[in-house]
């Protein structure tokens, strides 16, 4: 009996191993404020997009946001992490799929951010990516981007 019992236990640790939670990246859309109905505020239009990755996941993320102005300010927080060595890609892409804005790979540091300034007329549906070049090994690490237009 102590036999079997031995080989369900081991059979249940494989098992677990094999299908730990991996790939499970996400991404959401977390705040959207459009004061295009108010008179000469600048900017119109500001989207917050929340990526989560969990210690083993490395995988490139996608949040898709329609958008009918100029993008002008793209601002991409990263969290300190345990890995200071991991980069990550920040790329849009318009509706044609082409890309009309890439970070180029920017360090994760002690809690980092990164400002950049644009004027790009946009029309339809983007695609945000953002992709790390290897799991942070922290628990959870959320990074932020936040799209700022007229």
């Amino acid at each position: 009996m102590d036999k079997k019992i031995a080989i369900l236990l081991i059979l249940l640790a494989v098992g677990m191993v094999l299908f730990a939670a991996t790939g499970d990246e996400s991404s959401s859309l977390v705040s959207y404020n459009d004061r295009s109905a108010e008179p000469i505020v600048r900017p119109v239009w500001e989207q917050v997009i929340t990526y989560t990755y969990d210690a083993d996941d490395a995988g490139a993320v996608t949040e898709s946001i329609p958008i009918n102005g100029i993008l002008m300010k793209v601002i991409l927080t990263l969290p300190d992490t345990t890995t200071d060595t991991t980069t990550e890609q920040l790329t849009i892409k318009d509706n044609g799929d082409n890309t009309i804005f890439d970070t180029g790979e920017k360090t994760e540091g002690e809690g980092v951010t990164y400002t950049y300034d644009l004027s790009e007329p946009i029309s339809g549906t983007i695609d945000v990516t953002l992709e790390p070049s290897a799991a942070s090994g922290d628990a959870v690490t959320t990074k932020t981007v936040t799209l700022r237009g007229i």
